[in-house]
């Protein structure tokens, strides 16, 4: 009895699948779709929704990080590339300490945030990471769920300062 338990067990655990994240679900970053701004390279993401944590992995797959904005002028020269109707993950998040957003990218404490009015708002006490996403004429920061599926930027061949 207990070796046909054993034996359905192990069938069991060889029939599930793992589903790893597959970068292959998005397309690879190439000179089609590798957005140059600046000294910057971005991938942008614009059918594919996934959560923060995804696509922060993503990103990572594709050696690179969530977008860290580091200035009024990258933001607006980036979110002259961006549907104004979508909404993009960040590096940003604020997982450690209340009210300290952070880069996933460097580690260290955002230096740049441009906040929509009235945000952050943490509502419901569940948003920790940071949208980009344009309530007007222009794009802006909004905490969201970490769990939300949106689009996403990542920064290609970042270094993690």
């Amino acid at each position: 009895m207990c070796k046909h338990f054993l034996l359905l067990l192990l069938l069991g655990a060889l029939s599930l699948k793992a589903t790893p994240i597959d970068a292959a679900a998005i397309r690879r970053p190439s000179l089609v779709n590798a957005t140059p701004i600046g000294q910057k390279i971005y991938y942008i993401e614009e059918s594919l929704r996934v959560n923060w944590f995804h696509a922060s992995n993503l990103c990572r797959q594709l050696n690179g990080f969530l977008v860290n904005l580091e200035s009024e002028k990258e933001l607006v020269e980036l979110s002259a590339r961006l549907h104004p109707a979508k909404s993009y993950w960040l590096s940003l998040y604020e997982l450690a300490t209340p009210g300290v957003y952070a880069s996933q990218a460097t580690g260290k404490d955002a230096q740049f945030l441009r906040w929509s009015a009235g945000q952050p708002d943490n509502i419901g006490g569940v948003e920790h990471c940071v949208e980009l996403w344009r309530p007007g004429s222009w794009f802006q920061m909004n905490d969201a769920s970490c769990e939300t599926p949106l689009h996403f930027i990542c920064e290609l061949g970042a270094e993690s300062d």
